[in-house]
């Protein structure tokens, strides 16, 4: 039997209801993947990879560089790209062209006040892309529910991972966080900055409080529950965050984990080890420290990164810093140009900024590419990474044509449907939201 299901018989739990949901649900989300066909030929993978090399070496030097960047954008109703490759002089690009990243990042204030308003929205960055030749960003959200809750307006109602893990089963939530991912993909996003994996504990409860779905068995059952039902129905789930925090908001501290390495192990590693069973498609890095294992904040630690999520855990997705213009950061010694050339030394592939500019870190980067090749190849990586993500979410394709593999753009109707089909996709999907909040909540 797989170690990660026999784990789940060994754990204490109060609830014996509890014990039997989560050994049946953890069993149920690992046994697709224990029991899955063999991986495709060689030659199919070969040909992929190679079409990916090419597919990046046909873009200009500023739209490759742009794809590492999660980035806040301007306005809820009709795109524009507020920087232009002018910022990026390394990209020896002879005329000045819009810079759009690779991922756009939406807060409250990008929505509109409707579903229509906001499909309109995404619509027209993807238009935009299209008329400029531009690769278009996967879109994203933090929609956990509860507090943080960006389309609270607009969806079903999604109550907190705390009052979820409450109320709910995990065959429940699974059904409640799949019609969210519909709404969300009638609306045009492609990822959820979600779910919140990390357990309560008594340094952390001050500042996650019910954004978490509670202790070890609770985090790894429900956690594996919303990763299965977004990435079941077209959205890219993001587990956050890797390895955990403290009650100090990153926003304005560094946060610092005094847990010793075997409680370190114990309390921090093992939920983010057994929810990797669901195959989340990204994981959100931390600030956070751990003296006992790294002296550097995870996102900037290459043991945190490669030696232990890409490694030990065996994480084989996007990884995500957190916003490297959080106080956590800059506050103690980590400029954002630091920052960004130590996360993507550190095995990083996105670097997420909530300022609306990224040209000049993306200056900085190619410089220190320039001098440092090891560094370049480790850039090259996580360019790829991300146009591998780009085609799981639709926006690129593998397409053969005279008998070679290459990869093409998908327009959004081809995606997600026409604008009259998303309203009507997101009308049904609400609705049945809406039953399941009452059942559930009410």
């Amino acid at each position: 039997m797989n170690k990660r299901v026999v784990f789940i018989y060994t754990v204490e739990m109060e609830s014996p209801t509890l014990k039997k949901a989560v050994c049946f649900f953890i069993y149920a989300a690992i046994l697709p993947f224990m029991s899955a066909s063999a991986s495709p030929k060689t030659e199919a993978r070969t040909a992929e990879t190679r079409a990916i090399e090419e597919y990046l070496d046909s873009l200009p030097e500023s739209q490759r560089i742009a794809q590492i960047f999660l980035v806040n954008i301007q306005g809820n109703s009709s795109y524009f790209a507020v920087e232009n490759t002018g910022t990026i002089p390394h990209s020896k690009e002879g005329s000045s062209h819009p810079l759009v990243p690779g991922g756009a990042l939406f807060f409250s204030y990008n929505l509109g006040d409707s579903a229509e308003s906001t499909m309109k929205f995404t619509e027209s960055i993807a238009r935009y892309c299209r008329e400029n030749k531009i690769l278009r960003p996967y879109l994203a959200v933090d929609q956990e529910g509860g507090a943080v809750n960006r389309l609270r307006d607009i969806t079903s109602y999604l109550s907190s991972n705390a009052k979820v893990a409450e109320k709910a089963s995990p065959t429940e939530a699974y059904e409640l966080y799949a019609e969210q991912a519909k709404q969300m993909r009638a609306l045009g996003f492609d990822m959820n900055l979600a779910p919140v994996a990390e357990c309560l504990t008594e340094e952390n409860a001050p500042l996650l409080g019910l954004r978490s779905y509670g202790g070890k068995p609770e985090t790894i059952v429900y956690s594996m529950a919303a990763v299965k039902a977004y990435q079941d129905n077209g959205i890219s789930a993001v587990l956050k965050h890797f390895p955990g925090n403290t009650d100090t908001d990153p926003h304005t501290g560094l946060p610092e984990i005094k847990a010793g390495k075997e409680q370190a192990e114990t309390d921090f590693l093992e939920p983010f080890f057994f929810i990797m069973a669901s195959s989340p498609d990204a994981v959100l890095m931390s600030h956070a420290r751990i003296p006992s294992i790294h002296s550097e904040p995870a996102c900037l630690s290459s043991e945190w990164v490669n030696g232990i999520l890409c490694g030990r855990l065996g994480f084989k997705g996007i990884v995500i810093s957190d916003d490297i213009f959080m106080g956590a950061l800059a506050e103690n010694g980590y400029n954002p140009d630091r920052a960004a050339v130590m996360a993507i030394e550190a095995g990083v592939h996105v670097i997420m900024l909530s300022e609306k500019t990224f040209g000049p870190v993306a200056e900085k980067l190619l410089e220190y590419a320039e001098k440092h090749p090891e560094f370049a190849l480790k850039l090259r990586a996580a360019e790829k990474k991300v146009i591998e993500l780009k085609i799981k979410c639709g926006i690129l394709k593998f397409r053969e044509e005279n008998g070679k593999t290459v990869i093409v753009e998908e327009g959004t109707d081809e995606q997600i449907g026409t604008l009259q089909e998303r309203k009507s996709a997101f009308a049904e999907a609400k609705k049945r939201g809406d039953e399941i909040y009452r059942r559930l909540f009410r």
